[in-house]
């Protein structure tokens, strides 16, 4: 690209410096438009951010997210998960219910995770401290029959907290 724009450059200095030489002005006018078209498309594309590498990089990163235990080992019942040196078990049938929330953060960005209802006990995830909550979400979505992707979001006080219902376990 650097060559390009030295070339242009070059090009366009010896047409201004030859200008008076050529016979036909109209030839001088194009050679000046092209040289200037050819600088100012490749100086943006030069300083531009690469988008091709951007969604590379991008995809990359969701496959390892999509492929990152992070804290939790995966088994055909339910999936292991350790939490300050606690290693619990959750079985696929003890789940009986699954939230997403969205609380405001006083730092301006909104917290967000998962929140799972068991029968015993609630667990929450944070998404931006949980390692291998992406994968978790793909594993409640493979081993849950009935899990909701659209579901509404529901404010449930005043302070901001949004709650999104992915799954509720269906009474017999």
């Amino acid at each position: 690209m650097k060559k390009i724009i030295a070339a242009t450059s070059f090009i366009l200095i010896l047409t201004l410096f030859y200008y008076p030489v050529f016979d036909d002005t109209k030839i001088s006018f194009g050679i000046i438009f092209l040289c200037f078209v050819v600088l100012i498309f490749s100086v943006a594309k030069l300083y531009s951010p690469d988008e091709e590498k951007d969604y590379d990089s991008f995809e990359k990163e969701m496959d390892r997210l999509h492929k990152d235990d992070g804290i939790f080992q995966y088994t055909n019942d339910g999936f292991y998960f350790k939490q300050n040196s606690i290693t619990e078990y959750i079985k696929w049938d003890e789940i009986v219910s699954i939230h997403t929330f969205s609380i405001p953060s006083p730092f301006g960005n909104r917290q967000s995770g998962l929140e799972i209802t068991t029968n015993e006990k609630n667990y929450e995830f944070d998404h931006a401290v949980t390692p291998g909550i992406v994968k978790l979400t793909d594993q409640l979505y493979d081993n849950l029959p009935n899990c909701e992707e659209d579901s509404p979001t529901i404010r449930i006080n005043n302070f901001g907290l949004d709650k999104t219902k992915l799954y509720e376990r269906k009474a017999l």
